[in-house]
This record gives C-alpha cells, sequence and structure tokens, in this order.
C-alpha cells in the first residue's frame, strides 16, 4: 500500500508542476482566459501563504519552504501509522499536493497560482492544483474519521 502512496504522490507532483508550466505558457502577466462565466486562468505568484498573506515577510521564501517540508515530513510519518486505505489516500494527496508548492518556492521563489474562481461579485484568491489535492486530501481525511468511522461505530452497536 505504501507504494501505492509514492505512486500518488508522484502523479500530483508531476500533473501539478505540468499544468503551471502549460497554463504559465499560455497566459503573459496581466493577462487571462476566460474558461466559462465563473472561471478564469490568470498568472498569480503567490510569494505568501494561502491567500497570500506574509508576502512581505523578509526570508518569507524560505521559511515558508521550510514550514512545508516539515509538515510533510509529518503527513509522511502519518502515512506511515496508518491503516486504512482512505487515510493513506488523504495524506498522499495533501503530500502531493505539498510538494508541489514547495517544488515553486524552491524554483520560482514563490507559488504560481492560476485558476480564479468567481461568483457574479463574489471572488475567490487564484490557487492552482496543489491547492486542490491539499484540500481534497483534507475533506478526504474528516471525511474518514467524522463521517466513515462514526457510521461503522454506531453500526457495530447496534
Amino acid at each position: 500500500m505504501k507504494k501505492l502512496c509514492l505512486i500518488i504522490i508522484l502523479m500530483i507532483v508531476l500533473t501539478d508542476q505540468a499544468s503551471k508550466l502549460y497554463i504559465n505558457s499560455l497566459i503573459d502577466e496581466g493577462e487571462s482566459i476566460e474558461v466559462s462565466s465563473f472561471i478564469q486562468l490568470v498568472e498569480v505568484w503567490n510569494s505568501g501563504i494561502s491567500f497570500g498573506m506574509f508576502s512581505n515577510l523578509p526570508y518569507g521564501d524560505l521559511f515558508f519552504s521550510a514550514f512545508s517540508i516539515l509538515i510533510t515530513g509529518i503527513l509522511i510519518y502519518s502515512i506511515y501509522k496508518a491503516n486504512d486505505k482512505l487515510t493513506y489516500f488523504g495524506f498522499s494527496l495533501m503530500i502531493g499536493g505539498a510538494i508541489g508548492n514547495v517544488v515553486d518556492r524552491i524554483y520560482w521563489g514563490a507559488v504560481y497560482d492560476f485558476i480564479y474562481f468567481h461568483i457574479n461579485d463574489w471572488y475567490w484568491p487564484a490557487f492552482n492544483l496543489a491547492d486542490l489535492y491539499i484540500v481534497c486530501g483534507v475533506f478526504t481525511l474528516v471525511y474518514k474519521w467524522y463521517i466513515y468511522d462514526m457510521f461503522l461505530s454506531k453500526q457495530n452497536e447496534e
């Protein structure tokens, strides 16, 4: 099962990096491509953390890279301790996404975000596939730990 986790992580990092390189080749700074009425492809360099917070922090790229590597190490340890497929999968999604963004920070000094979602006048900050993978990993773990496991424990009580 651990080999499957490595394959998932590798595929996530590769698809994330490939998507960033491809979109970067399509869009010049300041331009955008409308995909639908609520999604645009844009070029945003995020040197901070989520939503660009702490972008002006001195040595932020070094600090955020080190912090991401630390969190990734903790998640890898969590996979080692895990004992079910959903938990493996959730952690693998999160690790792959974190590594994808760390690669950006190390190579570019900032994370490349390009998906811009909005509904009417409500805009979500730009994000990338790595961010989506991380969120899907979190939702997978929340589902596993709070919905799936609670359902099983109730069934076992009956």
